[in-house]
């Protein structure tokens, strides 16, 4: 994870002429708005652009330019690459059958924030009554337009937050943690798929409640913490018992584990280290995986994995075969929906290019002026969410500069860097209009073939 001294660095770089790294971008929009590491998957959106003004404007933009080197050239030869996002069709026009529109607020002012899809035309959504305070549990229909309550979430007290929610065969389970307070504490609920009355499961405390990602049986709530293995609680309470067999394992999506956790941030070992296996909890299948040479940061779904050389994103499927190399870069290293990668296009928007089928579709929403890309974000599921959105309408920018502190350029200058004392910092704010997001639902994305 970059710090703020990373930022310091950024800036000294920019003002020399440099360009700023695209994940550096993110990471500082994410430090804003999160609390807790988990966090860092949700909404992804470019609030704010940072400029240092020399005689010049050097900008912080999004995006990857992909190297022009081929390290797996004998494994990918031939194969289709992923074009820059200016090029590439919006996903409306490639799955039009998977794009619709939801309000971004309910009717009493409470904040829609997507989970995931729970079929081709229910999405599961958080209604926020202030940032990041979820309220109720509600389901949108994209075809009747219509939403409803699920349950409503109890407050839990001052400084809870209501984490992840997992969909379920039967349940839908999230868990609660009070992040600000430096305490290890977690809650788990569970409400029945159809809705109804929240059950509060149990309560765990130590390294059991820094969770990496939760799941749902018929019977049990499942979770991984950061340090691995995977764990169980029955839903009718009881205590936290290990599943037999998972040491070396993270939960994945019930019943599957893997023996990389889920949140590569973790440490920063996880995030190069390469994905080997793939263990299904109930029946016992264990599928041994083998990346390509000089990949890292392999994940891998039931079928496709995604890697990376050398800044140049690769996948393949489980068994080895049929690997490509992406031009646009993955940041997170997911596969949504089983088969969707989520990679860097343009500066402006990024583009999501199903594995299976080599179609690709832009997706965010750029500005009229052309200056920049508008918000996006994807869903806040534990597992790999099916859905992402951005604002239905083109958004709008406006950008505002001012003298830099004195603090500021001392800074810079004592980084290195030589900004004269007329140097100014600007800010472009991206003003999304409308009351509508649209969204991009995988799980109606047709089969592949």
């Amino acid at each position: 994870m970059r710090t703020e001294n990373d930022l310091v660095e950024a800036l000294r770089n920019a003002a020399n002429g440099a360009s700023v790294p695209a994940d550096l971008d993110r990471g500082v929009a994410d430090r804003r708005r999160r609390r807790t590491r988990r966090r860092h998957r949700s909404l992804l959106a470019a609030t704010g652009v940072v400029a240092v003004v020399l005689g010049g404007t050097a900008v912080v933009r999004g995006g990857h330019v992909a190297r022009s080197a081929d390290p797996v050239a004998s494994a990918a030869a031939g194969a289709p690459d992923v074009a820059d996002a200016d090029k590439e069709p919006r996903a409306r026009e490639v799955w039009p059958e998977a794009v619709a529109t939801f309000p971004k607020k309910a009717a009493d002012g409470f904040k829609y924030r997507p989970v995931t899809a729970l079929g081709p035309t229910e999405i599961l959504l958080t209604a926020e009554g202030s940032f990041e305070k979820a309220g109720r549990l509600e389901v949108y229909d994209t075809r009747t337009r219509a939403s409803r309550v699920l349950a409503t979430m109890t407050p839990g007290g001052k400084g809870y937050y209501v984490q992840d929610v997992e969909p379920g065969r039967d349940y839908i389970a999230w868990y609660g943690t009070t992040p600000n307070n430096g305490r290890k504490w977690a809650d788990f609920w569970v409400v029945p798929r159809q809705g109804g009355e929240p059950v509060r499961v149990g309560e765990v405390t130590g390294d059991l409640a820094l969770v990496d990602r939760i799941g749902v049986t018929g019977d049990h709530i499942v979770w991984s913490p950061q340090s691995g293995g995977v764990y169980r609680m029955p839903i009718t309470g009881g205590e936290p018992e290990k599943v037999e067999g998972t040491d070396g394992l993270w939960l994945d999506s019930w019943p599957w584990a893997r023996d990389v956790p889920g949140d590569p941030f973790i440490d920063d070992k996880w995030r190069n280290a390469n994905q080997a296996l793939l263990v299904d909890l109930e029946n016992g299948t264990r599928r041994t995986i083998t990346p390509p040479p000089g990949v890292t940061g392999l994940r891998c779904s039931t079928e496709w994995c995604l890697g990376a050389v050398d800044g140049t994103s690769v996948s393949m499927r489980v068994d080895g075969a049929d690997v490509r190399r992406l031009t646009g870069f993955s940041h997170m290293g997911e596969i949504y929906g089983g088969r969707f990668a989520e990679v860097s296009g343009s500066v402006l928007l990024p583009v999501l290019y199903d594995l299976a089928t080599g179609k690709a579709g832009a997706i965010g929403a750029a500005s009229a002026d052309g200056r920049g890309g508008g918000g996006w974000g994807h869903g806040v599921s534990s597992s790999s969410t099916q859905v992402f959105y951005w604002n239905a309408q083109d958004v709008e920018t406006k950008e505002t500069c001012r003298a830099m502190p004195e603090r500021q350029r001392k800074a810079l200058v004592a980084e290195g860097a030589a900004p004269s004392p007329g140097a100014k910092t600007c800010t472009t704010e991206t003003v999304e209009p409308g009351d509508e997001n649209e969204i991009l639902n995988l799980a109606a994305v047709p089969p592949a073939g």
